[in-house]
């Protein structure tokens, strides 16, 4: 698999498709016609990988491009494209392909740069949390969204929100933190929950919000400027007993009185094994990232190598050397690794959201709402066979009943009309993934060439790489040069090499046959032209 897919990049070339009828058209292969910048453009991006010489002139290249639209020509004729096996493999090709498509790049760049400058700033927050059942309903949204008016409603009449929150709150860490979940700053919650907090000001109650774990209110403490990230190394003791405290005290002593080396105590004392191999080092890390005792303890020295005092956590107790610390950076040398971060979590559904609202304005869509209405009224579930009408059509496609049915089955979704516009908008997206190549020119030319590519390494493998493992052809091929190309080597000692050159003679051969099976004919005046003209 890794093979094809090496040969068929190699054959790949991005392109774009120009108006034929303005093309001037450089050969034909029986009347079929191949166009002048199709040549170019193959051309011009190979020619930075091709050494130039003789061997490489444009001429030469002219004459590859031939062969390889008759090898083209010929898989096409002998209908490899209909292959179910060809079919699969391509649909598997091309949604890799139609990836970078199917987001819209001016909304994409909004998020980069807003998540960007959130990430100057770090935020502590209070939350409560009601859970939602996996199969929630209405009632339950309500249910939930009351509960926390109430409780958003005692803490704005007095009560403090830690109290509240330990009253309320289905967060299994609340009996912990009692609500309080620290600081934070962009892309470490999910984005519903930073879009709330970094829009709340500051001692303020939000209204309640939704996320994928339920519903929330939350409480902003503090906004203050992002620290960056810092690098420290460290040695713990576990546990909190009066011999914990002592042994970390005199290693404390042996560190500062003695100048005892750091990482030489932390690799042989340190109960941290897994950074006790590496003298204590520990990766670099930012707010959000450790538990706060310790990201406050490594952020609060200021000079590389200092050593702090003995201090607690809940893990044990630690000692701190500082190694380096980090600034946040510039836009320019994180927007590559924010945009990937952005396109992994939910802002990804944002990016697809508005490219969904920009085809459904493209598109003429209708719905038959007696259709949808009849889900309402008749046991769907149970009765499918009462559910045969057309629902749905985005432009000729027509969508029936049953592939909603389909639909509601595999997301066991529950309200009807909030199932029917998710999966409205997902018929919006299948739709534009199934016309792609007739509504965009780049995406047309990039799968062509993928799809030329694939049909040719099938061919290859079914006139050439195949035939080459014959055993008798090949013998009589060894035979043939025994004294004169393989100087009577053992045929064992040279197989592959001998594989190689009747690889190479059964391709010639092929190719001499396809030249006599088709008619390939030259425009000579753009033939003329290409041939005089300097490309460097």
């Amino acid at each position: 698999m890794k093979l094809k897919y090496v040969i068929i990049i190699f054959l790949f070339i991005i392109s774009k498709t120009f108006s034929q009828e303005k093309e001037k058209v450089l050969f034909t292969i029986n009347n079929e016609p191949f166009y002048t910048h199709e040549f170019l453009k193959v051309y011009k991006k190979n020619q930075t990988l091709m050494p130039s010489s003789e061997e490489n002139s444009i001429e030469t290249y002219l004459n590859l491009f031939v062969t390889y639209k008759l090898k083209v020509k010929e898989a096409k004729d002998l209908k490899l494209d209909t292959l179910p096996k060809f079919r699969r493999e391509l649909n598997t090709y091309k949604s890799k392909l139609i990836l970078p498509y199917l987001k819209d790049e001016q909304t994409t760049e909004k998020l980069v740069n807003e998540a960007y400058e959130r990430l100057q700033k770090e935020v502590e927050v209070s939350h409560i949390l009601i859970n939602l059942k996996p199969n929630y309903t209405f009632s339950d949204t309500l249910e939930a969204y009351n509960k926390l008016l109430q409780a958003r409603d005692l803490v704005l009449k007095g009560s403090s929100f830690s109290e509240v929150a330990k009253k309320y709150s289905e967060d299994p860490t609340v009996s912990q933190n009692n609500g309080n979940i620290g600081y934070f700053t962009a892309l470490q919650m999910v984005y519903p929950f930073e879009n709330i907090a970094y829009s709340t000001p500051i001692s303020e109650i939000s209204m309640p919000f939704r996320t994928k774990f339920g519903y929330h209110i939350l409480k902003v403490h503090n906004i203050r400027k992002a620290r960056g990230e810092v690098e420290v190394a460290h040695i713990m003791i576990e546990g909190d007993t009066g011999k914990s405290k002592t042994t970390i005290d005199s290693i404390y002593k042996e560190l500062v009185i003695n100048k005892t080396n750091f990482e030489n105590i932390a690799t042989k004392l340190s109960e941290d094994r897994a950074s006790a191999v590496n003298g204590g080092k520990l990766p670099k890390f930012g707010t959000g990232q450790m538990i706060e005792e310790f990201t406050d303890m490594a952020f609060s020295l200021t000079n590389e190598n200092t050593i702090s005092k003995p201090f607690k956590t809940p893990f044990g107790w630690h000692i701190i050397k500082l190694i380096k610390k980090y600034p946040l950076e510039s836009f320019d040398k994180l927007k590559s690794k924010i945009r990937q971060q952005i396109e992994k979590d939910e802002r990804s559904k944002l990016i697809e959201k508005s490219l969904i609202n920009k085809l459904s304005k493209l598109y003429a869509i209708n719905v038959n709402k007696n259709a949808l209405r009849q889900f309402q009224i008749d046991d769907w579930k149970n009765n499918n066979k009462n559910f045969q009408k057309l629902l749905l059509t985005i432009e000729t496609k027509e969508i029936n009943q049953l592939k909603f049915i389909n639909y509601l089955k595999r997301n066991n979704l529950s309200d009807i009309y909030i199932a029917f516009s998710l999966f409205k908008e997902n018929e919006i997206l299948n739709y534009y993934k199934e016309n792609i190549e007739k509504t965009n020119a780049e995406f047309a030319a990039i799968f062509k060439e993928f799809k030329e590519g694939l049909l040719l390494f099938d061919l290859l493998e079914k006139k050439v790489w195949t035939k080459s493992k014959e055993n008798e052809g090949l013998i009589h091929f060894y035979a043939l040069h025994k004294e004169d190309k393989y100087k009577n080597k053992a045929f064992e000692s040279i197989k592959g090499i001998v594989i190689t050159d009747y690889q190479n003679e059964l391709e010639k051969i092929w190719i001499n046959e396809l030249h006599k099976k088709y008619n390939v004919k030259f425009n000579n005046s753009e033939k003329k032209k290409i041939l005089k003209t300097n490309f460097k």
